[in-house]
């Protein structure tokens, strides 16, 4: 997203915030998926008047205006604890091997001939999210976690040197044969998310950037994401059975778009190989071989649906699912004060 648009989106959301205010409808932002949650019509605040003149908290910017003007505002800050699961096909453009050796020759590395016919990756996730209202229609926040996963490609292995591609394929059968990535690390970044309602729908925008250090490459592994939500609030109410309160919960759907670089680059020896491919590897192998991947996602777009259960103000239970060219699920634990 360009700086002008960023600019163009916060200047809309912040319009749609604010033009309700002499409709005496409240919003209560919330934010694990960043969502927008409104109180209806008719319902009593729990921040008195005095409190909001007496004890009025630095953050939001332009909270007290928001209040005074009968907009209910979630608690400034939250602690989430995050679970992230995805499976998604990759699109492998080359796989290349560096630094080999065949005793004192040294091997190039367009000796080898690399077919890839498909590749799956799942991996997962899970984070700690810290999080702060800003202002009323604009939430900042932080995450560090721990990712860990694996890609397998279906690759043949030969050479373009007629020679050598016999002696590679006299090894065993080389074709359709598994290469295997597996990485873990740890990821961290930043993000906003920019929200507004009317009634009970709501929207929002989020945004972030991500780096993470896998075990198996050299540098980090970047990725930007953009998710565009809109959804719907209800009211649910109290079970006195169970002693459950008045509580609200939100639906929406949304899509989300990831640009992630994927190229991976590392050492051969902290790879493990399928066991035809072993068998090359320990005759052309040396503590200085290296691998380069250079590939993308097949799709950067997916379809997203979930919901939220605000059980109290301070305790929240979200997930969200994703579908199409790229399944994910998402699950969050909130806490707010």
């Amino acid at each position: 997203m360009t700086k002008l648009a960023a600019v163009t989106a916060s200047v809309l959301l912040t319009t749609t915030a604010f033009a309700q205010q002499d409709s005496q409808k409240s919003l209560d932002y919330s934010l694990d998926t960043g969502n927008v949650e409104i109180t209806p019509a008719g319902e009593t605040s729990t921040i008195q008047k005095d409190e909001v003149e007496d004890d009025e908290p630095f953050l939001p910017i332009f909270g007290k205006e928001a209040r005074e003007k009968g907009y209910e505002l979630p608690k400034t800050y939250g602690v989430n604890i995050n679970y992230m699961n995805i499976h998604q096909n990759i699109d492998v453009k080359s796989i290349q091997f560096g630094g080999l050796r065949f005793g004192k020759l040294k091997i190039p590395s367009n000796w080898f001939k690399i077919d890839v016919h498909s590749t799956r990756q799942r991996s997962h996730t899970e984070t700690l999210r810290l999080d702060a209202w800003v202002f009323p229609f604009m939430n900042v926040y932080g995450v560090v976690g721990h990712t860990k996963g694996r890609s397998i490609s279906k690759i043949d292995v030969g050479s373009s040197i007629k020679g050598l591609n016999a002696l590679i394929k006299g090894l065993g059968n080389m074709d359709g044969i598994d290469f295997v990535l597996k990485f873990k690390g740890t990821t961290y970044g930043l993000g906003t998310t920019f929200v507004g309602g009317v009634g009970n729908w709501f929207g929002l925008l989020d945004l972030n950037y991500t780096r993470t250090q896998l075990n198996i490459i050299d540098g980090n592994i970047k990725a930007f994401t953009l998710a565009p939500r809109i959804g719907y609030r209800f009211t649910l109410p109290a079970v006195e059975a169970i002693k459950l309160p008045q509580s609200k919960f939100s639906l929406w759907v949304g899509t989300m778009y990831q640009n992630v670089d994927q190229n991976f680059h590392g050492k051969l020896s902290k790879l493990s190989f399928s066991p035809n491919l072993q068998k090359i590897m320990k005759l052309v192998n040396t503590p200085d071989a290296t691998f380069n991947v250079k590939q993308k996602m097949e799709s950067p777009w997916n379809m997203l649906a979930g919901f939220r259960w605000e059980i109290t103000p301070s305790f929240n239970i979200v997930t969200e699912a994703g579908f199409i060219k790229r399944n994910s699920f998402f699950a969050a634990l909130e806490y707010r004060f």
